[in-house]
């Protein structure tokens, strides 16, 4: 079981360019010469690694405007047992529980889910690789990924429970619209401990703003957990030309071990915010 590392900030690299002066007595009235050479990108291509920025901060919720809950969502809310210190999530944050009642589904190698792998302090990396039928986002966190539908199907009514949920992608002039159901209830929505139950359906929103960020926007919608959508504070991503977090490129494997996550979540990273050192190292 590995630690986490902190993001590594992603520098763009400026390309300069020659400029040319007119060998002449006169003074020339001509405008500076351009020093930089601006980066070309197609907005319809998320291809590549995209690191989380800071907002919203990691091991928080989608947003501090979570709506009131229904009955049956603030009775799985109260049942949560938080393990972290949320001082900055004051009014929505659980109560910290002492550590024989930690009840974090994470804490026990369950699945993250989304879209709380979107929201861990940890493993803040994603990948996008585009294919003619469909979009896989790839999570560092877990090793896992979901497949975007993009061949013009529509969602399903009744698709099997999953930890990821059926998700479907389309564009709308430059932005990539996803809707996702099928979601099983056994995730909390974020660190938090915020429930979703199997009725929660997601309209995600992302836009390459440049070569180098992206943003998304996500509203959940969960009529059984709460009294009105709730929609995220705008994420940032940066893009990385390789993994910050390896000397090979590829993303770590940041599985959690069952065997080990006593020792991990205890003694090695309680906070899942250590320094974790690069592995496999190319020689």
């Amino acid at each position: 079981m590995k630690s986490c590392a902190n993001i590594i900030a992603v520098t763009a690299i400026l390309v300069l360019a020659p400029v040319a002066y007119a060998q002449t007595s006169q003074p020339s009235s001509a405008p500076a010469a351009q020093t930089t050479k601006p980066q070309t990108f197609d907005p319809h291509d998320l291809t590549g690694i995209w690191v989380r920025g800071k907002v919203p901060k990691g091991n928080a919720p989608l947003s501090g405007d979570r709506p009131a809950m229904t009955p049956w969502g603030q009775a799985k809310f109260n049942a949560v047992r938080g393990s972290f210190t949320y001082s900055k999530a004051p009014g929505i944050a659980p109560p910290i529980a002492p550590e024989k009642e930690w009840n974090d589904p994470m804490l026990q190698c369950e699945p993250a889910g989304y879209p709380r792998v979107m929201l861990q302090i940890f493993a803040p990396l994603m990948k996008f690789i585009q294919t003619s039928n469909e979009v896989v986002e790839f999570f560092e966190w877990g090793h896992t990924f979901r497949d975007i539908w993009t061949d013009g199907r529509k969602p399903l009514d009744s698709p099997e429970p999953t930890y990821y949920g059926y998700s479907v992608g389309r564009w709308d002039g430059d932005t990539f619209v996803v809707d996702s159901n099928g979601f099983n209830d056994r995730t909390w929505t974020d660190p938090l401990g915020s429930p979703h139950s199997d009725q929660m359906t997601l309209h995600e929103v992302f836009r390459r703003v440049d070569h180098d960020h992206l943003e998304l926007v996500i509203a959940l919608t969960d009529p059984k957990a709460y009294t009105r959508p709730w929609v995220s504070d705008k994420m940032d991503f940066t893009w990385a030309p390789k993994s910050p977090r390896s000397e090979n490129e590829e993303f770590r494997e940041d599985f959690c071990i069952y065997s080990e996550q006593t020792s991990f979540f205890k003694d090695v990273d309680p906070a899942g915010a250590g320094d974790a050192p690069l592995k496999n190292k190319v020689q």
